[in-house]
């Protein structure tokens, strides 16, 4: 059996970061216990390790949600071990612990974490339950403000700045996935589903971190994945009419062969502008809109093929599609 070590260069760093920081929550929330002779260190280096996320905005939205439930998990064990006597009852309190907080972390999935507090004061004994709790959720507090502390000074990196690189990685997979759709209007037959697992990967993180942005407004972010997402779209239209024909459809008697090809280098050029400058110029968008105009005007029926004439009609309208997504897009990044 062979291990696969194809990971990206941002995989890697994703990694090292998560690694380094995780190595100094624990390291220093294990001193800061022992310095001050606090009890319940596992619990405590436990905490500051799981909250941190690779974001400075993922790791605050988990440290709220696992502090949330680290409370609520107390609170059910010390219930528990309080109300049904210490012993065969120890396992009624636990599946009753457990059947509470794994339902709603169903939900909400940091809400996990309070199974931790919740099995270890359950399995505790009713003379020092309200202590355990106290300990258990200062050191906890304790671990969680560490690892928070840790995200915004060991090599950090804001929600933001990961949303906007995952979108510009949804970008470059959908330049080629737009490009292969054009070309194979033309029965090249390019390959491009690799491509679209790319895009649709880089899409979903973006949603992910997006989701993350908690200093900021994310508006202006989820606009810019809505008009990919619209501009992807318009793309598969491209696409289905290339793999529902064995003629040519921009080819041949089309009339728009090059009107075609000089629209998908209009295209690619200002998908490319706004990869590398957030922002297409007006006389790049004049060009793409006559580009357009110049397909929808000149391509020509075929005289004995319907089918075919039904597909160029189908071609034009997702050209038409295309241009209001690409448009759309750019106004979103200008904005």
């Amino acid at each position: 059996m062979t291990i696969p070590f194809n990971f990206s260069k941002v995989e890697i760093k994703d990694a090292l970061r998560l690694a380094l920081q995780s190595a100094v929550s624990a390291a220093l929330t294990f001193v800061i216990l022992k310095y001050f002779n606090l009890p319940e260190v596992f619990v405590a280096v436990l905490s500051a390790v799981l909250v941190v996320e690779p974001s400075i905005g993922n790791t605050f939205i988990a440290a709220k949600g696992r502090v949330l439930a680290t409370i609520v998990g107390s609170a059910i064990g010390f219930i528990l071990l309080v109300v049904i006597p210490w012993g065969f009852g120890t396992a009624l309190s636990l599946a009753i612990a457990m059947f509470v907080l794994n339902g709603i972390s169903s939900f909400k999935p940091t809400w996990r974490y309070g199974v931790v507090a919740a099995v270890a004061i359950a399995l505790g004994s009713t003379n020092d339950a309200w202590d355990t709790s106290l300990d258990r959720i200062i050191a906890i507090g304790i671990g969680v403000a560490v690892g928070i502390l840790v995200s915004f000074v060991v090599w950090p990196e804001k929600s933001e700045t990961r949303t906007k690189r995952h979108i510009k990685n949804a970008l470059r997979a959908l330049y080629k996935r737009f490009e292969f759709a054009i070309d194979n209007t033309r029965s090249e037959e390019n390959e491009g589903s690799a491509h679209a697992s790319k895009f649709h990967e880089s899409l979903s993180k973006a949603k992910q971190s997006v989701g993350s942005i908690t200093f900021n407004d994310p508006k202006g972010f989820r606009n810019q994945i809505n008009q990919i997402e619209k501009l992807y779209n318009s793309t598969l239209i491209i696409n289905r009419v290339a793999l529902n024909t064995k003629a040519d459809v921009t080819d041949g008697d089309s009339g728009i062969e090059k009107n075609t090809e000089d629209l998908k280098l209009c295209a690619l050029d200002l998908i490319k502008d706004l990869i590398d400058n957030e922002c297409a110029s007006e006389e790049k968008l004049e060009e793409f809109k006559e580009q357009i105009s110049k397909v929808k005007d000149n391509f020509k029926n075929s005289e004995d093929n319907r089918d075919l004439n039904l597909l160029r009609h189908a071609f034009v309208f997702g050209v038409l599609e295309i241009q209001d997504s690409l448009i759309g897009l750019n106004e979103s990044f200008s904005d």
